[in-house]
């Protein structure tokens, strides 16, 4: 396998890679197992990655804490009890101390707290993004691997090239284009999976294409699908074609 490629399987795992390298990468996947064994455990280590440890908050955060501390005015302190005469008698140094030592810890709990829970947020969405990214993976690789998955490559307008791959078994099928220009204003390109009679099914949306490639899109694919098109359609896509495919590719 290409090392320069290998070297990757890590930042694809975490969704870290630019849009034309991801795309280079996954038709990598294609040809290389030790690169989809590789992805495939590095993907199972995501999904069991749970809760970090507590996090020290910065330095600069525990100062700014304290110096809110030092400008905060504490409660009055308790009412003096009255003896004989003018004579009173005050709570102790240490007492006084102990006191105002609880005040500040327990500020800096809750401040510190609430740092650790904005940092545990981060964490799980973060950890939610890589566990997105793995299951979109399997599905590539469901399909790549499948036993019955079959390779179709077509040649499209102005030098563009489509391939797909499809399984039945999976029910699904990905798809990618090279050489692909973008689509003209703010129109997308979309994917449709046609039956026989001409209905229409949405595969979904192609990405704007980087690099000279689109990213694999991977949908579930009907079962009498015939065909397989690209429509160019207003911004967000459409429920069904609103203008004749620029390329189709037969199924079968």
């Amino acid at each position: 396998m290409s090392s320069e490629l290998a070297t990757l399987t890590g930042a694809y795992v975490v969704n870290a890679l630019p849009d034309d390298e991801r795309a280079e990468f996954e038709v990598h996947l294609t040809t290389c197992e030790d690169c989809r064994l590789e992805v495939g455990e590095l993907r199972e280590a995501a999904a069991r990655l749970g809760a970090a440890e507590h996090t020290a908050p910065p330095d600069e955060l525990k100062q700014r804490v304290l110096a809110e501390i030092s400008q905060t005015r504490q409660d009055p302190p308790p009412p003096v009890l009255a003896r004989t005469g003018r004579r009173r008698t005050h709570l102790p140094w240490g007492t006084r101390l102990s006191v105002a030592a609880a005040a500040v810890g327990v500020a800096l709990a809750a401040v510190f707290g609430i740092v650790a829970v904005r940092a545990q947020q981060e964490l799980d969405a973060t950890r939610d993004r890589m566990i997105a990214a793995g299951e979109r993976g399997a599905e590539i690789s469901a399909v790549l691997q499948s036993p019955d998955a079959r390779v179709i490559n077509a040649p499209g307008p102005d030098g563009m090239r489509a391939t797909t791959v499809l399984s039945a078994q999976q029910g699904k099928a990905m798809f990618m284009t090279t050489g692909m220009a973008p689509a003209p204003g703010d129109r997308v390109y979309q994917l449709w999976f046609i039956e026989p009679g001409g209905t229409a099914t949405s595969a979904g949306l192609l990405t704007a294409p980087t690099a000279d490639r689109t990213e694999p899109l991977i949908a579930a694919m009907p079962a009498n699908t015939a065909q397989l098109g690209i429509t160019i359609e207003p911004p967000g896509g459409s429920p069904s074609p609103t203008t004749t495919p620029i390329m189709t590719l037969p199924t079968t």
